[in-house]
């Protein structure tokens, strides 16, 4: 018994040996798959099977091979998309871009439950599904959902760039001065962190405005009086008593501790286990 068939357009498939792999590579022994390749525009996929009691969960299988189609399709348009509209991006940086749009596509679980119950819908009433004729008329919300993902994933490698730089212009204040004799403890304590001495004794936060200045604006949320005190001080050890309190931490107090982590990642010891962590 035919179950359905598929036709894919040669001409309009930049990645057309791999839709055909994949729509082939069902690794399924109920299900007979016939390459029909007699047609000068589109090749044809017949899956037939014998027992008609499997027919449903055998399109379930084949509609979700379509749907791996769709979301290589829709990575291919966000390609599309970003060399067409940020062309000025350095090659290494478009790479990377590139690889958060497909984990972004891939991992996009509602959007791929609605591609795949919008095949299921059509598949009911149809045995033929030519595939870029399905895309172009059954889902003519890709282009701006493509757009969407391309600004998102541009947003974040900003985001992330940005952050780097930060980083780097933290780390040359950071190394800049010898290291320390003293060690300091860091608490999170009455909702926001604090410094202390080896004798438990709060330290007045430091303001470096030299250290200021040379930093640009930027949108990272963080702790400025913490990090420049710990930057002045430049402590032979921070010891860290945060035990569970990451978690209740506000936005601005997370991203102080992991800059701190990464700034001082050789001399940072995380305490979970001392009086005052009990307490």
């Amino acid at each position: 018994m035919e179950l359905l068939s598929l036709e894919i357009d040669r001409k309009d498939n930049i990645s057309y040996y791999n839709i055909i792999n994949i729509l082939t590579n069902l690794q399924r022994d109920d299900i007979t798959i016939m390459l029909d390749t007699q047609n000068n525009d589109y090749d044809k996929i017949i899956y037939s099977i014998d027992n008609i009691d499997n027919k449903y969960e055998c399109t379930d299988v084949i509609s979700s091979k379509i749907n791996n189609i769709i979301k290589e399709y829709m990575i291919e348009e966000c390609y599309k998309y970003l060399d067409k509209s940020y062309f000025y991006f350095e090659e290494n940086e478009s790479e990377i871009i590139r690889q958060n749009i497909a984990e972004e596509v891939n991992n996009d679980i509602k959007t791929s439950l609605i591609f795949k119950n919008k095949i299921k819908e059509y598949l009911q009433d149809n045995t033929t599904i030519n595939i870029n004729g399905f895309i172009k008329f059954r889902l003519k919300f890709i282009n701006s959902y493509a757009s969407q993902v391309v600004e998102k994933c541009i947003d974040n490698y900003l985001i992330k760039k940005e952050y780097s730089n930060f980083i780097n212009i933290l780390k040359y204040f950071s190394e800049d001065d010898t290291e320390g004799k003293e060690n300091i403890n860091i608490m999170f304590k009455n909702d926001k962190l604090q410094i202390y001495d080896e004798n438990m004794k709060k330290l007045s936060l430091i303001s470096n405005i030299e250290f200021s200045q040379e930093l640009e604006p930027s949108e990272i949320i963080y702790d400025e009086s913490i990090i420049n005190s710990i930057i002045t001080i430049s402590p032979k050890k921070i010891i860290m008593h945060l035990s569970n309190a990451y978690e209740n931490m506000d936005e601005t107090s997370k991203n102080t501790v992991d800059i701190v982590n990464k700034l001082f990642i050789d001399r940072i010891k995380f305490c979970t286990d001392c009086e005052y962590c009990k307490n």
